[in-house]
């Protein structure tokens, strides 16, 4: 049996969520027990202090495939999408203050 591209991509993309969640883990091992991870999608979440979340995800926006964070900002949410992967340890230290 050959996989399709369909499974091929779900796959990779499930992967890449795994290594999302390393770099966290290893930048912020105080988040180890705090992270969700979505057994079927791209997706993680960091509960905040404030009821919310911190969201990590793989998704398509306006025709556009890649990963995305969105963080609770006053009233509203503010959403952030980096060059690479590697840059979400940095962008989640940043909202260190959510996390307590």
């Amino acid at each position: 049996m050959i996989p399709t591209h369909e499974l091929s991509d779900g796959f990779e993309r499930l992967m890449e969520r795994d290594r999302v969640h390393q770099l966290l883990i290893a930048s912020h091992p105080d988040l180890g027990d705090r992270i969700e991870v979505d057994d079927a999608m791209p997706l993680l979440k960091i509960p905040t202090a404030l009821g919310g979340a911190i969201v990590l995800w793989k998704g398509e926006h306006k025709g556009v495939i890649r990963w995305r964070m969105a963080a609770p900002d006053g009233d509203g949410v503010k959403v952030f999408e980096p060059d690479s992967i590697e840059e979400f340890p940095q962008l989640v230290g940043g909202t260190r203050a959510l996390w307590k």
